[in-house]
């Protein structure tokens, strides 16, 4: 397996800290005085029976920050995971 970095992103700096609760699980801090904050998700390991996958994460929650009206973006998160093909020689 891998991972997926998913990145937040705020238009304007957080006054305090920001957590951003993904549909995985997941939680992304973002610092006082940022805009940004990332979580690492391993993915799972190589299936000899499937060709790839997709991965779909969206925002189920965001706390913090100090904002008048914080609205989190409803789109998901796509990710496609390849599968790397091994060949095999009898």
């Amino acid at each position: 397996g891998g991972q997926i970095t998913y990145t937040a992103t705020l238009t304007n700096a957080a006054q305090t800290p920001v957590t951003v609760t993904l549909s995985n699980g997941s939680t992304i801090t973002i610092d006082a005085g940022k805009t940004t904050g990332t979580v690492d998700v391993p993915t799972a390991a190589n299936d000899v029976y499937q060709n790839g996958s997709t991965v779909s994460t969206t925002i189920t929650g965001t706390t913090g920050g100090n904002f008048e009206n914080l609205v989190p973006n409803p789109t998901p998160a796509v990710t496609t995971i390849t599968d790397s093909v091994d060949t095999t020689t009898v």
